[in-house]
């Protein structure tokens, strides 16, 4: 009994208070290996308010190594690394959810090509604005690279102050949106509680939501995971993660009702291997800010290739057409239909008077005037290209809209033509961006295209 009430008249401490965080200023090279699975499926309009669905599956690998960048700014922007990309692989299969039995999936499987390993992740409240300083990615390499569960992104969970075990901390809320991915976050909430820890480890719960708008769309995240600190490292070692997304079909993708699981595995990397390649001289000359230039994406096809900004979005292509469409703000503004003409004998192009009589006959009734028609100047004497633009005022169900067709055409006889299509009242808004991009096509020597 005296022994009893001598141990409950000791003094009572307060739980030791830890510290979990990675220095900002950290230059260690990590290995990063992440495995992300998507099942659930995808809407598309099907025109009369009515969608079709599809079954969506979808196995992701990656591995990289990655370290610190300085910070560009405050909150998210404190957040920006550099990747080398050793393996990047999703392989997805897509089927009509109505299809019978035993149907067999569309296949596809998006790799990361050897000119585009180096990747820098610049921290955005949107999410991890990923670009390549070296090559220009494509829309589809720019979407493989692009994963819930972002390495950048998760550092966001980290508590700026000692907790202590059972303690729990809500995330700012710009960490929220960025590990959420949702563009426009109207309300979102992470919880994060610190469930274990010894001298060498800890172990943290987190589940939360958000709600907002991605490219315009009404977008609901939910996700719940843990994630293990190792404390003598001062590393996030390991994150799984389950994150659950519903998205109302927008004018650029297709709606969502998905689920991703995501195991991320960090390490530090063996100085000896490929994490070299990161040395202080490697990414020196890296910019704090990206130039315009950097962020652009590159389509080709047809033996063609243009370079746009990230506000154009492929919407859909097939052997004959490509559909892309420009979003700002969450409004469609414009869209641009691209199609391989017929080639002309060389040195030779459809004839501007033709060009314009196909344009009569495409729009049909739809069609008011013709308002303009021009060659466009050449960007410098070595610039051999044929450019025409037309510009044409009509009226599609009702509504006032404008055309601006090019007809684009290479010294031999390859031609490309470009429509695009913008609601008359958002002319101002547009501001003659068709132009820009059309500037910027070239025409690919055929064993170049081949590669």
């Amino acid at each position: 009994m005296l022994l009893i009430l001598a141990v409950c008249n000791l003094p009572v401490f307060a739980a030791e208070k830890i510290e979990l965080a990675e220095p900002e200023t950290d230059a260690r090279v990590k290995l990063v290996r992440s495995h992300v699975q998507v099942s659930g499926q995808l809407q598309t309009a099907a025109g009369g308010g009515k969608k079709i669905s599809l079954k969506l599956s979808a196995d992701a690998q990656y591995r990289f190594f990655e370290r610190r960048l300085n910070g560009a700014g405050r909150d998210a922007e404190t957040l920006r690394s550099v990747r080398l990309y050793r393996f990047a692989n999703n392989e997805a299969e897509v089927t009509p959810a109505d299809a019978p039995a035993g149907a067999a999936p569309k296949k596809s499987t998006l790799k990361l090509p050897e000119t585009k390993h180096l990747i820098v992740a610049h921290g955005r409240r949107e999410g991890a604005m990923l670009y390549s300083p070296t090559a220009t990615l494509t829309y589809d390499q720019l979407d493989l690279i692009s994963t819930p569960g972002d390495s950048l992104s998760v550092l966001s969970l980290l508590p700026r102050e000692g907790i202590a075990a059972g303690d729990s901390w809500k995330p700012e809320t710009w960490a929220v949106q960025m590990l959420c991915g949702v563009e426009a976050m109207t309300k979102g909430e992470i919880t994060c509680k610190l469930e274990e820890a010894d001298a060498s480890s800890a172990r943290v719960t987190f589940t939360g939501s958000s709600e907002g708008a991605t490219l315009g769309a009404p977008t609901t995240v939910q996700l719940t995971g843990e994630f293990t600190f190792d404390r003598v490292a001062k590393l996030m070692t390991r994150v799984q993660m389950k994150q659950t997304e519903t998205r109302a079909i927008g004018a650029a993708k297709p709606g969502l009702e998905v689920t991703a699981s995501v195991t991320l595995e960090r390490s530090l990397a063996d100085e000896n291997s490929e994490a070299k390649l990161l040395s202080d001289a490697a990414v020196a000359d890296l910019p704090v800010e990206p130039a315009a230039e950097m962020q652009f994406l590159r389509f080709e096809s047809w033996g063609t290739r243009f370079y746009h900004d990230r506000d154009w979005h492929q919407f859909h292509q097939t052997n004959d057409v490509a559909v892309l469409r420009l979003v700002e703000h969450g409004s469609l503004l414009a869209q641009v239909n691209v199609s391989p003409i017929p080639p002309a004998a060389a040195g030779s192009h459809t004839s501007a008077e033709q060009f314009q009589t196909d344009i009569r006959q495409s729009l049909g009734k739809r069609l008011k005037s013709i308002t303009k028609a021009e060659s466009l100047k050449p960007r410098n004497a070595n610039d051999r290209r044929f450019l025409f633009r037309v510009a044409v005022d009509g009226e599609a169900d009702g509504v006032p809209m404008t055309w601006f067709y090019h007809l684009c055409a290479a010294p031999n006889g390859q031609q490309v033509s470009f429509v695009f299509a913008v609601e008359t009242k958002n002319l101002e808004k547009f501001n003659n961006r068709d132009l820009s991009l059309v500037r910027l096509l070239e025409f690919i020597p055929a064993r170049q295209a081949a590669k």
